[in-house]
């Protein structure tokens, strides 16, 4: 490709890349947004090759502006916490330390975790049923109950598991056609 066709490309994607980066960036660390929507252009020029349409490439640069953006989240907060040392918790438990972060924590970590599990739970519930998509919602990003995801659906309290049970078999069967989000959603699981 030559210069003024990539000089075009750059002004077409720029703002793709910039506005994600900013999305993720801008309550943290908003001096690194232009540096991670550089690296992101940097990182679809080595992708392009890969691209079979034109309207791939808008998604792309979003998709990798996002995770460079958690990357350079996840970097920051790990510093913040420790300088990026890792410490088991068995060891700590062993040790009798009780500092750790409560699960839940309200942690600029934790929001930026359940944010990027929303969006790949979203990206994978494409295939479920509308009812099935609410009520994983509502169990999984929401924490609602049981009881309070039957009343709000109107459903039997015992069904709200079986809708559980078939959008999670949905999910496993849309993983195996997408297995880098599952493998992203199973991470974030464990």
């Amino acid at each position: 490709m030559d210069a003024d066709a990539w000089d075009q490309a750059f002004r077409w994607l720029w703002p793709t890349a910039f506005a994600v980066a900013q999305l993720k960036l801008e309550s943290f660390l908003p001096e690194d947004i232009e540096d991670v929507a550089i690296e992101s252009l940097e990182e679809l020029v080595e992708k392009v090759k890969d691209i079979h349409e034109v309207e791939e490439l808008k998604p792309l640069t979003a998709s990798i502006a996002h995770h460079r953006a958690i990357s350079r989240l996840r970097e920051h907060f790990a510093k913040k916490r420790g300088g990026g040392q890792t410490e088991s918790l068995e060891a700590r438990r062993d040790a009798g330390t009780s500092d750790c972060d409560p699960a839940g924590g309200d942690s600029p970590l934790d929001e930026l975790g359940q944010t990027e599990l929303a969006v790949l739970l979203g990206e994978i519930q494409t295939d479920l049923k509308p009812e099935q998509r609410a009520i994983i919602s509502d169990s999984f990003l929401h924490g609602l109950s049981y009881d309070r995801i039957a009343a709000k659906h109107g459903v039997a309290l015992g069904s709200v598991g079986v809708y559980l049970k078939r959008g999670l078999e949905g999910i496993r069967r849309c993983g195996a056609r997408h297995p880098e989000l599952l493998k992203e959603l199973e991470a974030f699981l464990r």
